[in-house]
């Protein structure tokens, strides 16, 4: 019987901790969805709780990524440069990264605030959730590309990136925009905000 290699042993549980992470972050995504496209107005308590699994997923995904990373590397960081597919997957995680601050930061409180042009209101959450959703589809897609890496390069898998999020963003903008608009708070009519606006 062979000896366990602990090394070995350490990866694929950093590896299966990376891939629940995965399923947590899309069963929060399709929460958050729910919690905003369900009713006629926005749940922003399931919203609020999507959002936390989401940001946990998304720092695990981070911790256990970058700890496989540095093993197969062995913690020479200059080999990250011959590595086209690694490379690029860690510059969609880090667009990922700070559109998920964006979202919380700046969209989300859009949802809670009254809006005098609810469709004009809508645009900076529906361009954040496009970009989110390409950016997690497009991370997954490059996580199983190893054939293609030869081919596409970094600068290949960052073409096809760009123009994945720009189709995302004019798809959501187009159809996704005016359904959000819908379901978010309008200023009253008669108010002094709307006749001042």
């Amino acid at each position: 019987m062979d000896a366990i290699d602990p090394i070995a042993v350490a990866r694929t549980l950093l590896i299966y901790l990376h891939v629940l992470a995965i399923a947590v972050a899309a069963a929060a995504v399709a929460f958050g969805d729910f919690a905003i496209f369900a009713r006629p107005r926005i749940d922003m308590a399931m919203l609020q709780r999507a959002s936390t699994f989401a940001s946990v997923a998304l720092g695990v995904l981070w911790v256990t990524g970058l700890t496989v990373i540095l093993m197969d590397i062995g913690f020479d960081v200059d080999l990250l440069a011959g590595k086209p597919k690694l490379m690029a997957k860690l510059t969609v995680v880090v667009v990922l990264t700070i559109n998920s601050i964006g979202l919380h930061w700046l969209a989300f409180p859009r949802f809670v605030a009254p809006q005098v042009d609810p469709l004009r209101a809508a645009t900076m959450p529906v361009v954040f959730g496009a970009i989110s959703a390409a950016s997690w589809v497009y991370a997954a897609f490059v996580g199983v590309a190893k054939p293609l890496a030869g081919f596409l390069g970094y600068s290949g898998f960052m073409g096809l990136f760009a123009a994945v999020l720009l189709s995302a963003i004019g798809l959501a903008v187009s159809t996704v925009r005016p359904h959000l608009a819908r379901r978010m708070i309008q200023v009253p009519i008669d108010s002094g905000v709307a006749a001042a606006c």
